[in-house]
């Protein structure tokens, strides 16, 4: 009997391949309960969460490179992408004292910055280490600063997204006092999340309508070298799939008086739109980016923290590239000028 080609026809599921869904789904849910509630009360909670984040993130990049690792290298490699993405806060800190000004932290990340003092300190001490440790290459030492500056600046963005919001609407208020805004309240902490939670749906949506349409219709690999199982129709189901639910979300929430930020309202939908399309392609590149890694150093994940989805560096891979490319716009179009420029 002949196929019908017009059908669309649907991959059968094996029962490795249920199981393997069935964990994902368990690990993303436990995930989201303990990690959604600290972004939207905001503040030192989700400020913690970032912390925590980062310096899991740092162990396992040094665990990529040398199972039988270091201490002293996990160590001061935490601390410096700490500093990285704590780098806002430090200059607060240290105005705020000068100053003898209150000091609050939504208020810290209202700008990215990149510390030159603190990049030239972690660049001359990992390849430092090049020198007394031959286990450590020069490929590996790159690999540390290049991901770790990237990883941590992300995280920053991660801050940066979530508190912006807030800073946007109290700073261009003329003679408005920032010091006299308690901001903890928990209507206005989850009315400034929402910002976050939209680049968060943008790129979660990307990974799930990927895999779902993968799974189920993948015929045509898109880059066996670097991720065997990813599809062209994954790849399109998970940007079709993303922009679905990520513009409407913005939209409706906009309509309903409370748009994530000022600059993305129904009356700047354009803005919208180009930034839910940018999301899922900005992140299938990060998650590219660091698969490409994983085979460089021959390696299934980076850790197992998240069964079924791997370590930290596996689960926000994408959302690295997602917040990086998330708050370079924003910043352009808020007219603050771009905080990475």
């Amino acid at each position: 009997m002949k196929r019908n080609k017009n059908i669309i026809e649907v991959n059968e599921i094996s029962d490795s391949v249920k199981t393997s869904m069935r964990t994902r789904i368990i690990s993303a849910v436990v995930a989201a309960i303990i990690i959604f509630p600290s972004i939207f009360l905001g503040d030192w909670f989700g400020f913690a969460v970032i912390l925590f984040l980062c310096v899991v993130a740092a162990y396992e990049i040094i665990h990529c490179v040398k199972p039988k690792h270091s201490i002293w290298l996990t160590i001061i490699s935490a601390i410096l992408m700490l500093l990285i993405t704590c780098w806002p806060l430090v200059r607060e800190l240290f105005f705020s004292a000068r100053e003898g000004a209150d000091f609050k932290l939504w208020t810290s990340f209202g700008n990215i910055y990149l510390s030159i003092i603190v990049l030239v300190f972690a660049f001359m001490i990992i390849f430092f280490y090049v020198v007394i440790d031959k286990n450590i290459s020069v490929s590996d030492a790159a690999f540390i600063f290049t991901v770790g500056v990237g990883v941590s600046l992300g995280l920053q963005c991660a801050l940066y997204l979530r508190f912006i919001p807030i800073v946007a609407k109290y700073s261009y208020v003329p003679g408005m006092d920032l010091s006299g805004i308690a901001y903890f309240n928990f209507f206005e902490n989850f009315e400034s999340a929402t910002l976050i939670i939209y680049v968060v749906i943008g790129t979660f949506m990307t990974d799930i309508g990927a895999y779902f349409t993968g799974v189920l219709f993948g015929r045509h690999k898109m880059n066996e070298r670097i991720s065997p199982k990813k599809t062209w129709e994954g790849f399109v189901g998970g940007i079709v799939f993303s922009i679905l639910v990520s513009f409407p979300f913005a939209l409706v929430l906009s309509l309903c008086g409370h748009p994530i930020i000022s600059v993305l309202d129904h009356n700047h939908w354009y803005f919208i739109l180009i930034l839910s399309v940018l999301l899922p392609f900005f992140a299938t590149l990060g998650d590219f980016v660091f698969s490409s890694l994983k085979r460089y150093y021959n390696i299934k994940d980076f850790g197992n923290i998240m069964p079924g989805h791997g370590g930290v560096l596996d689960r926000i891979d994408s959302i690295i590239f997602s917040f990086l490319v998330s708050a370079i716009f924003i910043g352009v179009i808020l007219g603050r000028g771009s905080p990475l420029l």
